[in-house]
């Protein structure tokens, strides 16, 4: 195992050396190492006091960071480095290795000492195996975010958990409920976007529906409905793994269909349908991503795509048109992606299905080629305008909107000055200030 160590990671173990402490990089990087893969950070462990260390790094640009400030981070864009003190009361690395979560993660390396596992890490990275580290779950009760942890390490490493270390998983999996649901976030995020995520998710479900129990009225629910040949939590999965490992598209096909045990009702011929399932599934979806933390822009993102997943393209141009200004042009191709993923998982039977997505692709975007279709940002008139003309700010979005969607209906053309006169007469009310009107054209 040839193990180099990047100069400027170096350099600061040297200089915390140097400095009279010890330093060893730790964990991740150590693991990553022995897996013959290259680390993408670098945790540093010592047993100096962190503001002493950081005193010692003058020379380097540094910041507390980490819970309660409890690492000291260190600038380098192409090298990041975190450090922190010894975890334990001992303030030993033989202590702090103990109390790491899994024994593939403690490991610890320095160039004066060579790979330091006190424990059985580097045979269990060799025999793909996920181990507690410790001969009980205290790891687990200590932070019970390890648990998703270890599936996570488990996916992104293709490496099997073993028996005992599962069955505490299980033992402690009610925990999870006082994580913090941004640290939940965080950990499910990474799982979401390996490449068999579906696989680990069904594995360990009973542990995923601590954290995601909306899910489990989907098991074993008949969708009865000739297009599917699924239950509706088996169809997920299978979405899941038809879809590339993307978050925004993984999470969207897993709350896709969240929603259908609670629109289920039955058709005249006695097939199920569901009303409105995928506004309740975008709403559902919502509702959970906003309990843990997911940012603004990933939650419209996701909510977009599950409420329009299975809407039904029009074939009016018009309508074509009116369904663009509401869903926007940047995310078409993403839609067919959700679209395609939600059809792999039905009937196969069904062929001709997949031919129309793909036809209604190819008019959508044929549609946004058209010189007739313009983007909502490219109106050549504005809010400011529309201020000058007496407009109220509070109604400025709305008037843009129904100009934008009388552009695209061809009551009138993106020209500047007929679209003053076009606001004038047919929008404001009478009486407008003629004054202001030359001030805007």
């Amino acid at each position: 195992m040839n193990i180099v160590i990047p100069k400027p990671v170096n350099e600061v173990l040297n200089v915390i050396n140097e400095n009279g402490y010890e330093a060893y990089i730790i964990g991740g990087a150590v693991r990553n190492w022995v897996m013959g893969l290259k680390p993408s950070n670098y945790d540093i462990s010592t047993n100096g006091e962190l503001s002493s260390v950081k005193d010692s790094l003058k020379a380097y640009n540094t910041f507390y960071c980490g819970e309660n400030n409890t690492r000291l981070g260190v600038v380098n864009a192409k090298f990041p480095m975190e450090i922190s003190r010894y975890r334990t009361r001992e303030n030993t690395l033989e202590d702090d290795l103990a109390s790491r979560d899994f024994t593939m993660n403690a490991l610890a390396y320095s160039d004066e000492d060579g790979l330091i596992d006190y424990s059985t890490g580097v045979q269990d990275i060799k025999n793909k195996i996920i181990r507690l580290n410790g001969e009980d779950d205290e790891v687990f009760q200590d932070d019970p975010l390890r648990i998703l942890r270890a599936i996570r390490l488990s996916a992104e490493y293709g490496m099997k958990i073993d028996l005992e270390t599962q069955n505490y998983m299980n033992e402690d999996r009610d925990l999870l409920h006082d994580v913090a649901p941004e640290r939940v976030r965080d950990e499910l995020s990474k799982l979401l976007v390996v490449p068999r995520c579906e696989f680990y998710l069904k594995k360990y479900f009973e542990i995923i529906l601590e954290v995601l129990p909306e899910l489990s009225l989907l098991e074993n629910f008949n969708q009865n409905d000739p297009h599917h040949i699924y239950d509706a939590l088996e169809h997920t999965f299978v979405s899941l793994k038809s879809i590339e490992p993307r978050l925004d598209l993984r999470l969207a096909m897993l709350f896709h269909d969240i929603s259908k045990p609670f629109t289920y009702s039955k058709n005249s011929d006695g097939t199920a349908y569901y009303k409105d399932h995928a506004k309740k599934s975008s709403d559902m979806a919502r509702d959970i991503m906003n309990r843990l933390k997911f940012n603004k822009k990933t939650i419209q993102k996701v909510t977009k795509l599950i409420e329009y997943h299975d809407y039904d393209i029009p074939e009016n141009d018009t309508k074509v048109k009116q369904f663009l200004t509401k869903f926007g042009t940047d995310d078409i191709e993403d839609l067919f992606k959700i679209k395609k993923a939600n059809h792999y998982a039905k009937n196969p039977a069904y062929t001709t299905e997949l031919s129309k997505i793909e036809s209604d692709y190819e008019r959508l975007k044929k549609a946004t080629r058209k010189t007739s279709f313009i983007k909502r940002n490219e109106i050549r008139i504005n809010g400011k305008d529309l201020i000058n003309l007496g407009v109220e700010q509070e109604q400025v979005g709305e008037i843009l909107n129904r100009i934008y969607t009388d552009i695209l209906s061809g009551k009138i053309k993106n020209n500047r000055e007929k679209l003053i006169d076009y606001t004038i007469n047919n929008i404001l009310p009478k009486g407008y200030d003629e004054e202001l009107f030359k001030n805007v054209i």
